[in-house]
């Protein structure tokens, strides 16, 4: 099934990318896929409550087997979705729980969609740090774009920011940031970090020619919307060059923003979603969702 999946378990932030995904879904009429996965080792603590309260119902309740625990696991999947869909739910949508582990699940399921949808912290936050939680191995090998959503960070309104650096990573960011725009009825804002907005020492600047910095840079950014061919089609685009570094400067001017697109292999700092990449910096720090996007091929 096509469109947008979308990982839940219990967590915040979980239902946060859960009513996200579901306002994406119906905002562009897309079937939506809901998973919830769990495995013995890495249960969901709302899985796993939800579990330990089926069996305790139970007279002389022992420990809960598989079929509490995935019958635990569609209660909570069942609950979010209720809480999610006050408004209404999209015209198609799927639920499915698994028993695996939830990566690997969300990466099989979204390996034909056009959209991932995660929370930037899951459930188990004590691994939240760690190169192998869910988000960050979803960041790192899914084929989709990868939305991240934190909790009490949606706005509904604003415009869809996407920065580019001249890579095809970014050139495919602003073509998807363009349908975003169009799919919510509001403006593009582009932007490129062109230039340090501090020297690390006196007179570190002295020897550059900042005009012909700056021109390359324009030149850069007009280079970046005319390969996506987003202008003259009825879509407010608006250029923006901001002396700082990548990911600063993103977070700087996406602060109205309702979405905040990057590219995921940009030159100098988007390739791996590394710690201090512009990637990963925007994904946890950035006041909206952020959108991830893979370079074709």
């Amino acid at each position: 099934m096509a469109g947008i999946v979308v990982g839940v378990d219990g967590s915040a932030d979980a239902e946060e990318a859960l009513r996200w995904a579901m306002a994406q879904a119906r905002r562009q009429d897309s079937p939506l896929t809901v998973m919830l996965a769990w495995d013995p080792k890495h249960c969901p603590p709302a899985v796993s409550s939800a579990t330990a309260t089926a069996g305790a119902e139970k007279a002389g309740a022992g420990t809960a087997g598989e079929h509490e625990t995935e019958a635990a696991a569609y209660h909570v999947l069942q609950t979010a979705i209720g809480r999610a869909a006050k408004l209404s739910r999209p015209t198609a949508m799927v639920e499915k729980v698994e028993r695996r582990d939830a990566a690997e699940a969300l990466l099989d399921a979204s390996a034909e969609a056009e959209m991932l949808v995660v929370g930037l912290h899951g459930a188990n936050r004590k691994h939240r740090l760690l190169a192998g939680s869910v988000t960050d191995v979803c960041l790192h090998r899914a084929r989709s774009t990868v939305v991240v959503v934190r909790a009490g960070h949606l706005r509904p309104t604003g415009p869809v920011v996407v920065g580019v650096d001249g890579s095809a990573a970014s050139v495919a960011a602003v073509r998807v940031a363009a349908a975003q725009a169009r799919s919510r009825e509001t403006s593009l804002r582009v932007v490129h970090s062109w230039f340090p907005a501090a020297p690390l020492y006196p007179g570190a600047y002295a020897g550059l020619d900042v005009p012909t910095l700056e021109k390359s840079a324009q030149a850069l950014l007009d280079d970046c919307v005319a390969r996506a061919q987003v202008e003259n089609t009825g879509l407010r685009v608006e250029r923006v060059l901001v002396e700082d570094a990548a990911a600063p400067g993103l977070l700087r001017v996406s602060t109205d923003a309702s979405l905040l697109v990057v590219g995921s292999r940009g030159h100098g700092g988007f390739a791996g979603l590394l710690l201090g990449s512009v990637s990963h910096q925007c994904v946890h720090h950035a006041g909206c969702p952020v959108a991830v996007v893979r370079a074709a091929g």
